[in-house]
């Protein structure tokens, strides 16, 4: 399936392109304002300001925390399993704690807890820790959790909330309400914990932020940054030893680490067992704790890793005569914690929605994941009377569903969404900054090209459209083949993952690319060469 390639740019970036000019491209593809320049390439340190952040309930909020910590009253952060959740759990303990704080974290396990608050899970914690919680503060969730904190408050207990998900138009009757869409979880917490500590760690903020997928723009890109620094040089002693036994350099961290080496292993523990353990990871006191707990979640990376493997073979197979507009997979050899992440790679490599769902012996769990010309969780929504729990938003949601209701299910959901995307052309589209000329494949545009990292949502690694290049050598990399290695005039061109295209090109052919500029270092040389994303025939 070829994808269909969206121009940001009309202009052709050539040799004799100005720096100036390079750079002010990237910054209108970007739509960046003039006045945005200097702090994109010298980001401030965020300050208080920056925040959309209701003063009054933040007054509130940090005058009950004072007061809880004066009385020796017991405070629990109620958190979530994934990355955002860990990481806002982390930031607000570790700064309380050190405050002397009576303070507890709480991480909900996804199998018996589910996501998002629960009173029942609250009200089971106090009972075994045999205490009653006289504060609770949620992280990275509550702000729709009406009618679960409203039972947990007439136990006596005053809540704080702390999220940055889409509000229902009747916000939860609590003491003080941290909220804003335009940061992660973590970011809020690194916010309102930096009002007690401002040593507060920034670095762990950052990590939520990229695991989260907001936008790299604006102050989200100075968290990100300056919490890049702070992991770099005096980094959280889990990180630390995350980054070790991932075999990573920890003075070159970057935000694709974060994103693909931390995150995994931090998530993963929470997709096959207790997400505790992540958690005590981050709050380690000391190198011994922190390396123990680091190998753990290293060990349910490579088990998450092979249960995905396993669990992706038996959906392919599922979905081999598949004509639908929609894949549709229900197994019981399908892990809960997986199931999204399968859900994701079929989504974006038939370009189709799916619903992959881990059968149950009464009770089953679907998770989605949609494209861009499909609004999934309003497509579930016509059928939530069929479903047992539903939510999410346009790209992504998930449901519980009885057991014997699938295979009704299945026929309803699939005809809808086969009407609905009739007529409709399904192609992925790549977005390139502009048209380049083979010519101004060099040093110095690789290196302004360097100045733009993070690379992220709304800031991504620049791509370019090259045309009518004619391949002068070719050649197989990898071990099994994997790769191809092309060479056009004195370029080169490396296609991960595309060692198959080596039987139907030819030196002498001619294509087009849709590629990143990189810098190749190798025995002190350093040149430069294109990661190709896309090859098609002229």
């Amino acid at each position: 399936m070829f994808s269909q390639i969206v121009l940001k740019n009309k202009q052709i970036i050539t040799k004799s392109f100005s720096e100036l000019d390079f750079i002010d491209l990237l910054l209108k593809n970007r739509q960046l304002k003039k006045s945005e320049y200097q702090d994109f390439f010298k980001p401030h340190f965020p300050i208080v300001s920056d925040f959309d952040i209701n003063k009054r309930e933040l007054k509130k909020a940090i005058e009950r925390v004072n007061k809880a910590i004066k009385n020796n009253e017991n405070i629990l952060i109620y958190g979530d399993y994934d990355v955002d959740g860990l990481t806002s759990t982390a930031i607000l303990w570790q700064v309380l704690h050190q405050l002397g704080a009576k303070i507890l974290p709480f991480i909900p396990d996804r199998e018996t807890d589910g996501y998002g608050i629960k009173s029942k899970s609250f009200f089971d914690f106090e009972i075994a820790k045999n205490l009653h919680f006289d504060l609770l503060i949620t992280v990275d969730n509550g702000i729709v959790a009406n009618k679960e904190l409203a039972k947990i408050i007439k136990k006596n207990t005053d809540i704080i909330i702390i999220d940055h998900h889409l509000p229902t138009e009747t916000l939860p009757k609590v003491s003080a309400i941290i909220h804003s869409t335009n940061f992660s979880g973590s970011a809020l917490s690194w916010f309102f914990a930096s009002h007690f500590d401002k040593k507060a760690d920034i670095g762990l903020a950052a990590a939520g932020t990229v695991a989260d997928c907001l936008p790299l723009v604006g102050i989200n890109r100075n968290i990100v940054i300056h919490g890049l620094q702070s992991l770099r040089l005096n980094p959280n002693l889990g990180i630390k030893k995350l980054v070790e036994i991932s075999g990573i350099k920890q003075d070159s961290l970057s935000a694709y680490d974060l994103a693909f080496v931390i995150g995994p292993r931090l998530n993963a523990v929470g997709r096959l067992s207790n997400p505790t353990e992540a958690l005590r990871l981050l709050c380690s006191q000391n190198l011994l704790q922190a390396s123990k707990y680091a190998q753990n979640l290293d060990k349910f990376n490579q088990d998450r890793q092979s249960i995905q493997k396993d669990n992706l073979k038996i959906a392919e197979e599922n979905n081999l005569n598949n004509q639908n507009k929609l894949v549709f997979i229900a197994h019981k050899e399908f892990l809960p914690g997986i199931i999204g992440l399968i859900a994701g790679r079929l989504t974006e490599k038939y370009y189709l929605p799916s619903i992959i769902i881990s059968i149950g012996k009464e009770y089953s769990k679907a998770s989605c994941r949609s494209i861009k010309e499909f609004n999934i969780i309003e497509a579930l929504r016509q059928f939530d009377s069929e479903l047992v729990e539903l939510g999410g938003h346009a790209g992504a949601a998930g449901f519980t569903i009885k057991t014997e209701n699938i295979t009704k299910f299945k026929t309803k959901i699939t005809n809808f969404i086969n009407k609905e995307l009739k007529n409709i052309d399904l192609k992925p589209s790549i977005i390139v900054e502009a048209e380049m000329d083979l010519s101004a494949v060099n040093i110095k545009n690789c290196h302004l090209i360097n100045q733009f990292e993070p690379f992220g949502i709304d800031n991504p690694k620049p791509l370019f459209l090259f045309k009518n290049l004619c391949i002068t050598q070719k050649r197989i990399l990898g071990s099994t083949g994997d790769h191809l290695k092309l060479k056009f005039d004195n370029i080169d061109a490396i296609a991960f993952k595309k060692g198959d295209l080596d039987k139907t090109l030819n030196v002498g052919d001619c294509v087009n690319l849709v590629a990143s500029l990189d810098l190749n270092i190798w025995n002190g040389t350093t040149s430069p060469q294109l990661i190709v994303k896309e090859i098609f025939p002229v």
